[in-house]
């Protein structure tokens, strides 16, 4: 049994005047728990008659209070703006919630989550195999230090993610970036394309425990 899931930008949430109810499951994702575009949707949500859950990383915060449920991420102090962690274990959350709501509804077996929620806990060794062989990408860093701009695309799973490589490189190196799905590139960001320009095209694994 298939179900209809969307993802909204909690700024935009209530002015697009989304159709609510009491069958509508709202995840309401925050690194602090006080942001309140997110909250201001949280609130918009629940006066509609939905249920909210949230995903956050900050215990005690506004927004698990005023939410009916709270998976905490437990990703540790954000000691800089650009907290890789936090984003990485709202990832880590979220698809746990799926892998939940899958086997309640019988879309998958309890081998196939087990098998899965084995991968995620591989996470750690993956993280640390990143850590252990960055030097190529300081390397990059040297090499695109004077860059004037930077494009990041990406297909699929691969779209969020050069969204937040872009946020990341604005908020960390104050470098102008952005972030593209890949089939748009065609339709104006081309037209941006010139010698020198760092393009950077994120390709992610076709499943948690498969190397690229």
């Amino acid at each position: 049994m298939l179900f209809r899931s969307e993802v909204e930008l909690a700024s935009e949430f209530r002015y697009r005047d989304p159709i609510l109810d009491r069958d509508t499951l709202v995840i309401a994702i925050s690194q602090s728990g006080e942001t309140m575009d997110t909250l201001m949707a949280l609130r918009y949500a629940k006066e509609q008659g939905s249920r909210v859950l949230a995903i956050c990383n900050t215990q005690g915060s506004t927004i698990p209070r005023e939410s009916d449920a709270v998976l905490y991420t437990h990703a540790g102090p954000e000691v800089a703006v650009a907290s890789t962690k936090a984003f990485l274990t709202q990832i880590v959350a979220v698809y746990v919630f799926a892998l939940f709501f899958a086997q309640v509804r019988g879309n998958m077996s309890g081998e196939e989550i087990h098998e899965l929620i084995g991968q995620v806990a591989d996470m750690p060794q993956k993280v640390d195999l990143v850590l252990d062989t960055v030097e190529p990408v300081r390397e990059l860093a040297r090499v695109y230090s004077n860059a004037q701009s930077v494009l990041f695309i990406g297909r699929h799973v691969g779209y969020p993610v050069a969204l937040e490589g872009a946020l990341k490189l604005k908020e960390i190196a104050y470098m102008h970036a952005e972030g593209f799905a890949a089939g748009e590139l065609k339709h104006g960001p081309i037209a941006l394309l010139e010698d020198g320009l760092p393009v950077f095209v994120v390709v992610p694994p076709r499943a948690v425990g498969v190397n690229t």
